[in-house]
C-alpha cells in the first residue's frame, strides 16, 4: 500500500548518521525523514543502519548519512536503481567504518562502494575474477554479512545449500577460497551476524542454525560437542519444531520472532559494565533451566503476554512492536537509543513502552543500528494534512 509517513530515530548521532549538521545524540524519538509515495508492504525504509551510518530508502531514492569506509561527503546510488527509476531491492552491509556495499536480491550482484575522487563515492558492480571462489561456483549470492569479528559470511543459491565464511570483505572479493565451508539444512530466508557467530533462517522448514567463534557458545545458543561443534552450522534445538519468521541481531545478542508471534532470545552478558555492574540483557538472560542448569534460549514475555509483530536488535538494548501497535524497549538508554530522555540511562531489567502512535498513524516497520532506534511511521494522507501541526503520537518522548 502506498502510502506517506516519518522515520522517528534515537540515539547516538556523532557522525551525523541520524540528524545532519549535528554530532548530540538525540535522546528521544525525533522525525529524521518524511516519506511520500512509500509502498510500506514493500519497501524497506531503514534499508541500513550501522555504528556511523544510515541509509533510508523513501521509495524513490536512497539518503545516506554519516560516513562511509571511504569517508566522502556525498555517495552516489545512480547503480542501484532500476529501470523504473526505483531502489533495487537488495541488502547493504558494513562494518565500524561503515557501509562498504550493497547485494542486489534479484541479481545476486555484489556492488561495492568505491572512492571515486572528488571527495565523493559511488556503488561500482564488482566483477570477480574469473579464477574466484565465487566465478567457479557458478552461483548467485543470496545472502551476506559481516561479524564483528570482521569475518563475512555468504549463501549461494543451490540445491545443496550452505555457507561460507572468509576472514574478511576483501578476500571474498578477490581470488580467496572460504575459510570454512559447511552444509545447511535448507535454503537461507535470513542471515545475520553478531560479534562472533552468524545465525541462519531456513525458507521452507524455517529452523534457525547457528555457527562461529567456540569461545563465545552462549552466541550459539545451543550446546556443542564433538558431534556439533561451534563451527558446524546446527539446529538450536530448542527451537526446533518451532517455525521462525525472522531473526535479528547485535554484537551480544540474537533474538528470533515465530510465526505465532512469540520472541526467543540468546546471547552473551559478559559486556560494557553499566551501573549495577551488570550487562544490561542479564536480566534477560540469567534465568535457569532444570536443577539449575543455564538456559541457552528464553522465551520473553511483554507486557503480560503480548504478542510481538517485529523486532530489532541492538548493541545493549532492544526493542519491539506488539501486535496492538505500540513499540517496547529494553537495555541500555546510555545514547538515548531508547529514546527516554537524558537521565534515565537503562531500563533496569524491564520492559518499558517508547512509543504509541496516533490514532491515525501506525508503526510500518522498526530497526535498530548499535547505538540507536528507529520508528517508521505510515499515516494516512487525509490525516496527515489537517494534523500537521501534531507531528508526534502518544509518547512524551517524541520531539520534532
Amino acid at each position: 500500500m502506498t502510502s506517506c509517513g516519518k522515520v522517528l530515530a534515537a540515539g547516538f548521532n556523532l557522525h551525523s548518521q541520524l540528524k545532519p549538521g549535528g554530532a548530540e545524540s538525540l535522546h528521544h524519538l525525533t522525525r529524521i525523514q518524511t516519506l511520500h509515495h512509500v509502498d510500506f508492504g514493500k519497501e524497506r525504509v531503514i534499508a541500513c543502519a550501522l555504528w556511523s551510518a544510515t541509509i533510508i530508502n523513501t521509495g524513490r531514492l536512497f539518503i545516506h548519512r554519516g560516513i562511509s569506509g571511504t569517508n566522502p561527503d556525498q555517495i552516489h546510488f545512480d547503480e542501484l536503481i532500476d529501470a523504473e527509476g526505483r531502489p533495487k531491492r537488495g541488502v547493504f552491509f558494513g562494518d565500524v567504518s561503515g557501509v562498504r556495499g550493497f547485494l542486489d536480491d534479484e541479481a545476486g550482484d555484489l556492488y561495492i562502494l568505491q572512492d571515486g575522487g572528488n571527495n565523493d563515492a559511488r556503488f561500482i558492480k564488482h566483477a570477480f575474477p574469473a579464477d574466484a571462489f565465487i566465478s567457479r561456483a557458478g552461483k548467485k549470492i543470496v545472502g551476506v554479512a559481516i561479524a564483528g569479528n570482521m569475518q563475512v559470511c555468504i549463501t549461494l543459491c543451490s540445491k545443496n545449500p550452505g555457507v561460507f565464511v572468509f576472514s574478511n570483505l576483501d578476500s571474498l572479493l578477490q581470488n580467496s577460497d572460504p575459510v570454512e565451508s559447511y552444509p545447511i539444512h535448507d535454503l537461507v530466508k535470513g542471515l545475520v551476524a553478531s560479534s562472533t557467530t552468524f545465525t541462519t533462517l531456513g525458507h521452507q522448514q524455517a529452523r534457525v542454525e547457528t555457527f562461529g567463534d567456540p569461545r563465545y557458545p552462549a552466541l550459539l545458543g545451543r550446546t556443542l560437542s564433538t558431534q556439533s561443534p561451534a563451527s558446524h552450522p546446527t539446529v538450536i534445538s530448542a527451537l526446533d519444531g518451532i517455525k521462525m519468521a525472522k531473526i535479528a541481531a547485535g554484537t551480544w545478542l540474537i533474538a528470533a520472532l515465530s510465526h505465532e508471534k512469540d520472541l526467543y532470545v540468546w546471547g552473551h552478558t559478559l559486556q560494557q559494565p553499566v551501573a549495577d555492574d551488570h550487562s544490561c540483557f542479564k536480566g534477560l538472560l540469567d534465568t535457569n533451566g532444570p536443577e539449575g542448569t543455564p538456559e541457552d534460549v528464553h522465551l520473553i514475555d511483554i507486557a503480560d503476554g503480548q504478542d510481538i509483530e517485529d523486532v530489532a536488535v541492538g548493541d545493549e538494548h532492544l526493542v519491539v512492536l506488539t501486535t496492538t501497535g505500540e513499540l517496547w524497549g529494553y537495555g541500555s538508554n546510555d545514547c538515548g537509543q531508547l529514546g527516554l530522555g537524558r537521565d534515565v540511562k537503562t531500563t533496569q531489567g524491564k520492559w518499558v513502552k517508547v512509543y504509541s502512535p496516533d490514532p491515525i498513524e501506525k508503526i510500518q516497520g522498526i530497526a535498530a543500528g548499535p547505538l540507536n532506534t528507529f520508528v517508521v511511521v505510515g499515516c494516512h494522507a487525509r490525516g496527515e494534512q489537517t494534523r500537521s501541526d501534531n507531528l508526534g503520537g502518544n509518547s512524551s518522548n517524541f520531539v520534532e
